[in-house]
């Protein structure tokens, strides 16, 4: 068994938590991760650990049995402990966690580790799955954000037990890492989307993310709400673009793209482009060369856009940048192909 790295508490402002946000959220149920079992859950569900939006406070809402929080909440006095355990929506290599405590204020879980597990969902529910430790009990505070960082990812997980000390509230869980996948998704023609978080995509620089995230451009799906895409603020300035680079899951030859609209409607960009390259390294440096592979094209509101990659079909491109002329939002950015093994 690989020794797992250490971890240390960062502050919610700092440079590492920044970077921390960058990566996948393993345990978002945009991904397909879920509660398999749980000791308790007397006042608030476990699953709601893993709701992508932030957690509310829902004054005056109580049900018969007290009052209702938006997080896991179990009941008073417990003489051992109480625990959940998660299944990750992929396998992955973990870089840090999140663990919020909002709005639980004398009702919060005092005390917090978690265990982690590759394996199947049949060993977690026979109880035949190994766990280790891989954060050791760190104190909670009411109402706060907690960030620990590892110094090195850890080891490829599927599953994870969050063991509350002795019980109390968690609002949300956020386990940032990355996929790694264990098979890729292909489509029936046979390509593969290169850029979905599934198969390991994702994305690694912006120009803007002021209402959301990048992050959500290769989830699966066409999401639910305007709020799960990219969207960048209004720009005030004369020629002015927005960019986005994504990391492929594995390096191949682009054959046709989707650019999804999907509820952007007086906010979608009106010209894009996507541009590719070849780079070893995570985030392509400055003077990196980029092939054109879409030229300027027109989008409109609400709607999937395919276009037939045209351009430079023998090249096995590392990342894309997709660009809006002169800002906006788009729900998702698919990115079709053939991995470069079989290209």
């Amino acid at each position: 068994m690989s020794a797992v790295p250490a971890f240390r508490s960062v502050q919610a402002d700092s440079a590492e938590v920044a970077a921390l946000k960058s990566k996948s959220n393993l345990v978002s149920v945009s991904l397909g991760s879920k509660i398999i079992s749980f000791s308790d859950e007397f006042f608030a569900e476990a699953s709601n650990l893993l709701k992508d939006e932030e957690a509310v406070f829902l004054p005056g809402v109580f049900t018969e049995r007290g009052k209702l929080m938006d997080g896991w909440e179990t009941r008073r006095h417990n003489k051992k402990y109480d625990w959940t355990i998660v299944q990750l929506g992929y396998p992955g290599s973990i870089f840090g966690f999140d663990v919020d405590t909002s709005h639980f204020t004398g009702n919060h879980a005092p005390v917090v580790s978690i265990e982690g597990a590759n394996c199947s969902e049949e060993e977690v529910t026979s109880g035949k799955a190994q766990f280790e430790e891989i954060l050791a009990r760190v104190d909670m505070n009411p109402s706060s954000h907690h960030y620990f960082v590892y110094t090195a990812p850890t080891k490829v997980y599927t599953h994870l037990r969050v063991n509350n000390y002795p019980d109390g509230g968690i609002a949300r869980l956020r386990v940032y890492g990355q996929v790694v996948p264990q098979a890729l998704v292909v489509s029936s023609d046979g390509l593969v989307d290169l850029a979905f978080v599934g198969n390991g995509g994702r994305a690694v620089a912006c120009s803007n993310q002021h209402y959301s995230s990048p992050s959500n451009l290769v989830l699966p799906g066409r999401g639910k709400t305007m709020g799960d895409g990219w969207e960048t603020r209004r720009s005030r300035t004369p020629d002015h673009s927005d960019w986005v680079v994504l990391k492929l899951g594995i390096p191949g030859v682009v054959r046709n793209v989707e650019f999804d609209t999907r509820q952007f409607c007086g906010n979608f960009p009106p010209l894009v482009t996507l541009h590719g390259t070849v780079s070893e390294e995570d985030t392509p440096a400055d003077d990196a060369r980029w092939l054109e592979i879409i030229g300027g094209v027109p989008l409109t509101a609400d709607k999937q856009h395919y276009f037939e990659a045209e351009r430079h079909h023998g090249v096995a491109f590392t990342h894309v940048k997709f660009t809006m002329y002169p800002d906006g939002g788009i729900k998702r950015i698919r990115i079709n192909g053939r991995p470069a093994v079989s290209a």
